[in-house]
C-alpha cells in the first residue's frame, strides 16, 4: 500500500508534527511504501521548485537545487530526508491543485495550517484521509481522527458518522528508543537538570530560563534544537555546570538528569517515558490543555504560559520539586504508567484493517 505523509517542520511551526510522524512513518514502512508531501514558499527563491511538475527530492544533495536553505520549511524537509525518505514538495499557495497529482492509497496530514475546505477537497482525492489533530477547531470530514494527548478524550469532535476517532495516550507516537525504558532510579540528591523547550525557540525562552537560573548550583543539560534561529546566546552562559547539545541523543541525555525544565509538547511525553519528574511550561495553545490535565493527574507541575512566569516563581518551583524527594518518586511513578510505547503498531493496525 502506498501511504502519503502531509507534515512539515522549521523555524516557526517548530518539529513536532515532522518528529511523530516519523514515528508512524517507520511503523508503515515495514509492510508499506511510505513518502513525504511537504510544502515550500511562494517565493523567489522557490520559483526553479514550484514550476517543476514533478518535486521529488530524495537526498539533500538534490534539495540544494531548490534553492530552499533559508525556507521556514527547510529544517523539517532535511530531517525527513536525512531518515531516508522521499519528499514531494508543493506550494504552500496551491496545495489542493498540487495535491490533486499525487498518487497514493492514504493522506495522512499532520499540519495546523489546514481548514475544513482542505478537509472536503482531499476527501474527495484520496482513497482515506487521515488527520492527526491537537486543537479540536474544525469539523473535520476524514476516515480516522488521531489526538495522542492525554486531553483528547475530553475533545466533543464534529466528525462524520463513520469516521474513527483514535484518541488518548494509548496512540502515543514515541521513538523507539523510549519504549521499553528500566524503571529510574530516584536519587534523594538530585544532580542534573534537563533544560528542553523543542525543536525550535521562537521566544527566546531558553535564554531566559538560563539568565533566571544562574544562581542555582545544578548541572544543567541544555537542549539546542535544530530549527533554533538564534544560538549566540551560548557563547554567553560559558559555565562548569552549565552543557550544552546539538543533535542531542535525547534519550540519553534524559536517562541521566534528575529533572526536567520542559515546554509542553512532544519532548514532554519522551520525558514520561524516561520516568523524569517534570517542570512544564506552556508555549503553544495546544499545549494548555495538555499542560494542566497532567498537573492535575498529578503527573508534571504546570508552571502555565512561558511569558507570564517571573524568575521567583520558577527557582520557587524548580527548588521544592529538588528538594521533596517523595514528590519526585511520585510524579516519576504517575510517569512511567502514561505510555506503552505501543502507540504507533495500534494506529498502523487500525489503519491497514480498515483500508
Amino acid at each position: 500500500m502506498k501511504i502519503a505523509i502531509q507534515a512539515d517542520g522549521g523555524t516557526e511551526i517548530g518539529m513536532g508534527h515532522v518528529m511523530r510522524t516519523l514515528v508512524l512513518a517507520k511503523e508503515f514502512l515495514k509492510e508499506n511504501d511510505v513518502f513525504y508531501i511537504c510544502r515550500v514558499e511562494s517565493k523567489d527563491g522557490c520559483k526553479q521548485c514550484i514550476k517543476v511538475s514533478d518535486n521529488e527530492v530524495n537526498s539533500l544533495e538534490k534539495l540544494e537545487k531548490f534553492e530552499i536553505n533559508y525556507s521556514k520549511y527547510s529544517q523539517g524537509i532535511k530531517k525527513i530526508l536525512s531518515e531516508g525518505f522521499t519528499v514531494k514538495l508543493i506550494n504552500e499557495d496551491n496545495l489542493i491543485n498540487e495535491l490533486k497529482w499525487i498518487k497514493t492509497d492514504m493522506l495522512i496530514t499532520d499540519s495546523y495550517s489546514v481548514n475544513e475546505d482542505y478537509f472536503h477537497e482531499t476527501k474527495k482525492i484520496f482513497r482515506k484521509t487521515i488527520y492527526i489533530d491537537d486543537t479540536n477547531k474544525y469539523y473535520f470530514d476524514v476516515d480516522f481522527l488521531i489526538n495522542q494527548n492525554i486531553d483528547a478524550i475530553d475533545f466533543e469532535y464534529k466528525v462524520n458518522d463513520d469516521t474513527k476517532l483514535l484518541l488518548g495516550t494509548k496512540y502515543l507516537l514515541l521513538r523507539d528508543e523510549f519504549k521499553k525504558l528500566p524503571n529510574k532510579t530516584i536519587r534523594e540528591k538530585i544532580q542534573d537538570i534537563i533544560i528542553t523547550v523543542g525543536g525550535a525557540d521562537p521566544y527566546k525562552l531558553t535564554k531566559k530560563i538560563l539568565n533566571y537560573i544562574g544562581e542555582l548550583n545544578y548541572n544543567f543539560h541544555i537542549v539546542i534544537g535544530p530549527s533554533f534561529v538564534d544560538t549566540s546566546f551560548v557563547e554567553e552562559f560559558n559555565s562548569d555546570n552549565v552543557k550544552f547539545y546539538y543533535n542531542a541523543n535525547m534519550c540519553e541525555i534524559m536517562k541521566k538528569c534528575d529533572m526536567a525544565i520542559s515546554a509542553c509538547g512532544s519532548t514532554l511525553y519522551e520525558l514520561l517515558a524516561c520516568s523524569v519528574p517534570a517542570v512544564g511550561i506552556i508555549i503553544a495553545e495546544n499545549q494548555n490543555g495538555i499542560a494542566n490535565k497532567l498537573d492535575e493527574m498529578g503527573i508534571i507541575k504546570n508552571l502555565g504560559w512561558h511569558d507570564k512566569i517571573s524568575k521567583e516563581e520558577l527557582l520557587n518551583n524548580i527548588n521544592k520539586l529538588a528538594n521533596d524527594y517523595e514528590l519526585r518518586k511520585s510524579l516519576s511513578k504517575k510517569a512511567s504508567k502514561l505510555v506503552d510505547g505501543k502507540g504507533a503498531e495500534r494506529i498502523v493496525k487500525v489503519l491497514c484493517e480498515k483500508i
